[in-house]
């Protein structure tokens, strides 16, 4: 009856303490030498991570009757109660090692993806429409972006889908990209975050993308406009200079830009610059369900040229569209092939 008192109370504190998770347990015995044979609690009575509930037995040896000892003191010595203060104790230290066990890392921070989650390996002539080309991933890092809402594919054994943020998805989706494009373009992707600002990331390789998706981190609004117009003007000065790369563009993204109207207006300017219709190809990838975001991917789609665009150089893929098929294949199937000349 007494052990199973004493055994109660240890499992009391053991419980008290693991259901606050703030303070650190500690059981001890005193020395021959402490001056201190009755049972003293130290608790600190603060909840901070550092505070310590101490609780100290008097010695094995003390010659201290038990009625100064309290009754603690009068079972100090069995070996049946000793056994169970050494299992309290181990108890404490593992679950204080689960309690203080850092949190694992998020999915962002991986540096390696076997396979991407959605989509699969492009066949080589889908690759081949990128060759020779300049490719920009504009990449919406706005605060929406952390929403969960990317289903990801129910591995064997799972009994409930799963789902990812979407920029976890587009970190995954990216990768990918990269990768399979490796050989068609050797200096790389560039890729560009923006939120209410933008960064600027040239000959970008796979490797390197999970640490940009680190650095640029969802915050801000949309500010699509002075990102894609920065882009614009770089490729059109690069023109001016000799280049004579075709730009794909592919800007993903899950809502509605913070300037609707600019953004028509920009890309109806930028055809009144262009020479041919394969010059530029800006695509438009959506991630997520935002209604209103749609509307305006669909008015960029059809209705620019009936406002004055020299050519029709978007294209739009919608959610379901992009999640089943993947980002890479989005990207290449938005890009025509090139005519084949007619042998005579």
């Amino acid at each position: 009856m007494r052990l199973a008192a004493l055994a109660a109370m240890a499992c009391l504190f053991l419980t008290a303490n693991t259901a606050l998770g703030q303070a650190n347990y500690r059981i001890e015995r005193a020395q021959p030498s402490d001056p201190v044979f009755s049972v003293s609690d130290d608790r600190d009575i603060g909840v901070g991570p550092g505070s310590v509930s101490s609780f100290r037995l008097p010695p094995a040896q003390s010659q201290t009757p038990s009625a100064q000892g309290g009754w603690v003191s009068e079972f100090a010595d069995d070996p049946d109660a000793k056994k169970i203060l050494d299992a309290a104790a181990f108890a404490n230290r593992v679950l204080q090692s689960v309690r203080t066990r850092p949190n694992p890392p998020v999915f962002a921070q991986q540096q390696n993806f076997a396979a991407p989650l959605r989509g699969g390996l492009l066949a080589p002539a889908e690759v081949a429409r990128l060759r020779g080309r300049q490719v920009t991933i504009v990449m919406d890092r706005s605060g929406s972006m952390k929403t969960q809402d990317c289903a990801v594919p129910m591995s064997f054994g799972a009994f409930s889908p799963r789902t990812l943020s979407r920029w976890d998805w587009c970190l995954n989706q990216t990768v990918d990209l990269a990768r399979q494009t490796a050989q068609v373009l050797p200096q790389g992707l560039t890729m560009v975050f923006f939120s209410g600002s933008d960064s600027v990331y040239h000959n970008v390789r796979a490797n390197m993308i999970p640490n940009l998706f680190m650095q640029n981190s969802p915050d801000g609004g949309t500010n699509l406009v002075g990102a894609l117009k920065r882009q614009l003007d770089d490729y059109f000065r690069s023109q001016s200079m000799g280049n004579n790369q075709p730009l794909v563009l592919a800007v993903v993204t899950d809502g509605d830009p913070d300037s609707p109207r600019a953004l028509k207006d920009l890309i109806i300017n930028a055809t009144h610059k262009m020479t041919s219709a394969n010059q530029i190809t800006l695509t438009f990838l959506q991630v997520g369900n935002d209604s209103k975001g749609s509307n305006l991917l669909d008015e960029l789609d059809r209705e620019l040229t009936m406002k004055g665009a020299s050519f029709d150089i978007v294209n739009v893929t919608p959610f379901r569209q992009v999640m089943a098929q993947g980002l890479a294949r989005s990207l290449v199937t938005a890009v025509q092939a090139p005519p084949i000349a007619r042998r005579f």
